[in-house]
């Protein structure tokens, strides 16, 4: 009876036993797959990102690829619109009518600059980074304010010039103008004034005053040229044989029969005083004003003009035009240097 009663009992707890483990292992194996599946779903989320993250950064590499290739092409237009405005400038200059010092200073400013350009456009080719196309697109700017500079400077050489010449031509009319009977006091005066502003403007080359003193001067050539118009509708003479003007720093000689002759100047003339119809020496200025046959000669510095036939022969250095006869034309300006003869009327 008691044995009976010892198995039972075994067999009881051993039963409670396993209700008892078999209810504790289900709640942990339950907390492990749950954990299983909140990694998986975290190492899933974080895959996804990660490649999300990897098309992003090769959409960024080939944006900035693209950037890269864009800028490389347009520095390389900004070069190439550069050369051919150099090469346009460097035509409109060679035909420009200005001193051979001066044009050939411009030209090589020019070819220097496109040189620069050369060695840029070679930059840009080779570059592989924004960091060497940031240092070449700073080159080409430094490049394009020197040209400007440069050119803003040969610009304003060439207006010098060009001043010059044309009140070198004003003077030539005035000279006309007296031989043939005008007073030009008042012209002379704006000459002086129209000179010593032209002397001036060199102070002013390569700074913002220049355009101002341009303008100026400009006015005082309409203000010339409308004195000059008054005076030709007093005198208009009229000459029916030669004409020669010169310029010569050096010596000359007039030989011929001449109907009027206008010798000005700085130096010693030679001249029959009968011959002789007005002679002013003012502030060691000659001026000597004569007709008929006879032969002249000085030495110094002198414009000479004279209207008949004959010959002026020049030496030394310094230009002329001359109308050979009634029906000619007059030649434009012949610069000479040592012997020059010219024959007229």
């Amino acid at each position: 009876m008691r044995v009976r009663s010892f198995i039972g009992l075994v067999a009881l707890l051993m039963l409670c036993f396993s209700i008892a483990t078999a209810s504790a292992a289900a709640p942990w194996k339950k907390a492990d797959e749950n954990a299983d599946k909140g990694f998986s779903k975290a190492k899933n989320w974080f895959n996804e990102t990660k490649k999300k993250v990897e098309e992003i950064k090769k959409k960024v590499q080939e944006r900035r690829e693209k950037a890269f290739e864009a800028w490389k092409n347009h520095l390389k237009a900004w070069v190439n619109m550069a050369k051919r405005w150099v090469e346009r400038v460097q035509l409109r200059v060679e035909n420009l009518h200005i001193g051979d010092e001066s044009k050939q200073r411009i030209l090589e400013q020019l070819q220097d600059a496109k040189e620069k350009l050369d060695e840029i456009e070679q930059e840009i080719n080779e570059s592989q980074n924004f960091t060497e196309l940031k240092y070449t697109a700073q080159r080409i700017r430094e490049v394009w304010i020197e040209l400007r500079q440069e050119l803003r400077s040969a610009v304003q050489t060439y207006a010098i010039e060009k001043y010059e010449e044309v009140l070198e031509r004003l003077r030539q009319v005035r000279d006309r103008l007296e031989a043939a009977g005008a007073d030009v006091t008042e012209l002379d005066e704006k000459i002086d004034e129209i000179d010593a502003a032209v002397a001036d403007l060199e102070n002013y080359a390569g700074t913002p005053e220049f355009a101002e003193k341009v303008r100026e001067i400009n006015g005082m050539f309409r203000e010339a040229f409308e004195i000059v118009k008054d005076l030709a509708r007093e005198v208009r003479p009229v000459y029916n044989t030669g004409f020669v003007y010169a310029y010569v720093n050096g010596s000359f000689e007039l030989s011929g029969n001449f109907t009027s002759v206008q010798m000005k100047g700085e130096g010693d003339i030679s001249i029959p005083d009968d011959v002789v119809v007005t002679s002013v020496d003012t502030k060691g200025v000659k001026m000597i004003v004569a007709k008929g046959s006879f032969t002249a000669s000085g030495e110094g510095n002198f414009r000479i003009l004279a209207h008949g036939s004959g010959e002026l022969n020049l030496n030394g250095k310094g230009y002329y035009r001359v109308k050979e006869g009634s029906t000619s034309s007059m030649t434009d300006e012949i610069e000479f240097e040592g012997s020059k003869t010219v024959t007229f009327g």
